[in-house]
């Protein structure tokens, strides 16, 4: 059959819904509705072997950033066209081929494998001219030619290189209506603490314009009300946030699980869910590290290495990241947000999380886009430096009164930026918060940086697991078996505890904290009660099992239970 007459025969059977007009079939090779054959001659007879038994073709190739290649195969099944999208590795062999599309349906038998493998070469060879080269995305976001994805086809498909990166991918997509959302995120109005984690997600796309490194955003406090529910609010901009999808992320992974995930995003927000998930502190500590840098760990032995990446890490949970970590550098790497995101109003707070949650689950997925749209928009012409400009005025209006205030400022700076140009281009419905709140939520002193907060922490589990070795008043005086670690007091006739300063060291020191380095930041947050007539104030003297003891104090409020929260 000469080429003319095959590509007839071509037409005859498509109606470009697999192959672009003009393609033809190679020498040898004829296609119907009932398959593709090839000839062969037989001393002076032509036969025909079967090469699969429905129309199969590559309808496009896919070139990824880094020039690595995925093919686009497409049939026929019963009168409708599957599509598949491979690594091109994986069409050269045609045994892993059938294995690989097997189950979806490719009209091909491992028999006849390598007939298939030597057509579909054949194929693309004849029609280079004709098969469209397209670029192919391995991340969400930006993109080397400029463009921004935002989900699967939007502008470019999306082929990812782990598989379990495909439920996170499915999550962006958008749902629901534009003004839906809006309707949504505007009961946050009255909530500062909540509106960041707005911001961080909105973020996410300035880093590279601006030039911030990743970053993490730590929603966390033990009494606060909402965390999931305003990290699901940020990531709604972008993706599902409800239970059902896998837009948000859990705290309980791994440290090449979590380095995929953010692989996934260049440019887009992730969120890690539920600090007390966490099985193995150091992964955080690494986690805090790396995701400044952008990259993950290298590794050898064909496990992935150097994973890239850029993002704005939005973690929740009742214990902050700081915990997990003892170097104060990773202080400087985290924004953390300690108010309750939805305050601690009662009822009234619990109804307005409740709300933003349920009209999130509803309606996501949209203003991320519409922000990315208004983004490359600005930044056209002189739009860029303009940005960047004013991150670094915002920048300097965020130093506030601290070294560590100091370092942060260009983190707190990307997300005043997002709260601004949000309002500014319609997204975010209610104005950014005056330069009042982001003081109060972000300026910390130097010596309160999350440290004595971090220590207390551990003061607290360690009572809680050790309260029958506290004395009270009337207990016998028989000690338990690895001595009293303190006593309980009232102060102001609410009940509290003091602890025996050398169990209270030991007790710190195994957390990795030394006690007279929290002492400060203690003072200072009011949490130890003092009297003048303590040399030094701070530690008292008190009766305990017959005899006086010194003890540090803590003030009531330190071991108070947590209000009841809204479950999210």
């Amino acid at each position: 059959m000469t080429d003319e007459t095959t590509e007839q025969a071509t037409e005859e059977w498509t109606d470009n819904r697999l192959v672009p007009e003009g393609v033809r079939m190679p020498s040898g090779y004829n296609i119907s509705y009932n398959g593709v054959w090839v000839e062969r001659l037989v001393g002076k007879a032509v036969i025909n072997d079967r090469v699969a038994w429905a129309p199969l073709v590559i309808k496009a190739v896919y070139v990824d950033p880094i020039g690595d290649q995925a093919v686009e195969l497409a049939w026929v099944d019963r009168g409708h066209v599957v599509t598949r999208t491979v690594q091109r590795s994986v069409v050269r062999r045609g045994r892993i081929l059938v294995a690989t599309l097997g189950d979806a349906g490719l009209p091909v038998i491992e028999a006849d494998a390598k007939l298939a493998e030597r057509y579909l070469a054949a194929f693309e060879s004849l029609n280079q001219g004709k098969i469209p080269r397209v670029h192919l995305a391995r991340q969400l976001g930006w993109q080397k030619d400029g463009t921004f994805v935002t989900s699967q086809d939007e502008p470019h498909r999306v082929e990812v290189k782990y598989d379990e990166q495909k439920p996170a991918l499915a999550a962006h997509a958008p749902a629901g209506t534009f003004a839906g959302w809006q309707a949504a995120v505007k009961l946050m109005e009255s909530y500062p603490a909540a509106q960041m984690a707005l911001y961080a997600s909105l973020a996410a796309p300035l880093l590279e314009v601006v030039g911030v490194n990743s970053f993490t955003v730590d929603i966390s406090g033990r009494s606060t009300r909402g965390k999931t529910t305003a990290a699901g609010a940020g990531m709604s901009a972008w993706a599902d946030p409800s239970e059902k999808a896998d837009g948000m992320y859990s705290w309980r992974t791994t440290m090449l699980a979590a380095e995929k995930r953010l692989n996934l995003v260049n440019g887009l927000p992730v969120v890690f869910d539920e600090t007390k998930l966490v099985r193995d502190p150091d992964l955080v500590h690494t986690l805090l590290y790396s995701i400044p840098k952008n990259h993950g760990q290298a590794r050898g032995g064909g496990w992935p290495s150097g994973l890239p990446w850029r993002t704005v890490m939005i973690s929740t949970g009742e214990q902050s990241v700081l915990t997990f970590t003892t170097d104060q550098g990773a202080g400087a790497r985290v924004l953390t947000v300690k108010e309750a995101p939805f305050g601690t109003d009662g009822p009234e707070s619990a109804t307005a999380a409740v709300d933003v949650r349920d009209g999130c689950a509803e309606h996501y997925g949209t203003a991320g886009p519409r922000f990315v749209e208004k983004l490359l928009d600005a930044m056209a012409g002189d739009g860029k430096r303009r940005l960047v400009a004013r991150h670094k005025e915002l920048t300097e209006a965020h130093r506030y009164d601290s070294d560590m205030s100091a370092r942060r400022a260009p983190l707190v700076a990307v997300l005043a930026l997002a709260a601004e140009v949000g309002h500014e281009w319609g997204i975010v419905p209610f104005p950014t918060p005056p330069m009042s709140v982001w003081r109060r939520l972000f300026a910390v002193s130097d010596q309160t940086d999350n440290r004595g907060e971090m220590a207390l922490d551990v003061v607290r589990e360690y009572v809680a697991s050790n309260r029958r070795s506290l004395w009270a008043p009337g207990t016998d005086n028989e000690p338990p078996f690895s001595g009293w670690i303190g006593r309980e007091l009232d102060v102001d006739g609410q009940p509290t505890v003091g602890l025996l300063a050398q169990r209270l060291k030991e007790a710190l020191s195994r957390a990795g904290y030394e006690l007279d380095s929290v002492i400060p930041s203690w003072r200072e947050a009011s949490v130890l009660v003092e009297n003048d007539s303590y040399r030094p104030s701070y530690l008292a003297k008190k009766k305990m099992n017959g005899g006086q003891v010194r003890l540090y104090i803590f003030v009531p409020e330190v071991f108070a239970a947590p209000d009841d929260e809204d479950g999210e």
